[in-house]
């Protein structure tokens, strides 16, 4: 298992990511993998899943959107392509769109490879999982390799969370629809 978190606010034209970090389960040393662009994401990635790795990629931004209120009745019976434009104003941050270009080169090279948000599904057979690599609310910037070490202390006893879907009312899966597109 490959588990990377890429830190995008740095964002620098379409081939640069704000770097990243990322280690495999068997090995503890920080900053095991590491790049600053895009393409060396991909490599990582690549040859990660070309060896039968999983990958876990964290993204500092959020995954979701809240949909405003008036359109979560179109939300809640649309097709993908209606969820996608109502995502598309949100989904320019820098994590969404380096998400994008990854998933769009991976296509290329490996259509049937599987993404997924959720880690059930992940753990199960999924060979990607974009996961949010967010600091809790109130705590400083963490550094891409120290939420990657935080992934592997947290996943042993991970869950998924519990829906709250009557508190959060309707949301888009950015990560779905940026690999929808």
């Amino acid at each position: 298992m490959l588990v990377i978190a890429v830190q995008t606010g740095s964002l620098d034209g379409p081939a640069r990511s704000g770097g990243w970090a990322g280690r495999r389960h068997d090995d503890d040393r920080p900053d095991a993998s590491s790049g600053a662009t895009s393409a060396e994401l991909f490599d990582a990635v690549f040859h990660a899943l070309h060896d039968g790795e999983q990958v876990a990629l964290g993204f500092d931004c959020p995954l979701t959107v809240a949909v405003a209120p008036d359109q979560g009745a179109v939300a809640t019976e649309a097709d993908a392509d209606a969820l996608v434009n109502l995502a598309d104003p949100a989904a320019t941050p820098p994590g969404i769109t380096e998400l994008g270009h990854l998933l769009g080169e991976l296509g290329t090279w490996r259509p049937w490879t599987t993404v997924s948000t959720s880690l059930s599904r992940w753990k199960a057979n999924t060979s990607i999982l974009v996961w949010e690599a967010v600091p809790a609310e109130g705590s400083g910037p963490v550094t891409a390799s120290a939420a990657a070490d935080s992934f592997f202390r947290q996943l042993q006893t991970a869950a998924e969370p519990e829906t709250e879907v009557a508190a959060a009312g309707t949301v888009v899966n950015l990560a779905a629809a940026t690999a929808r597109r």
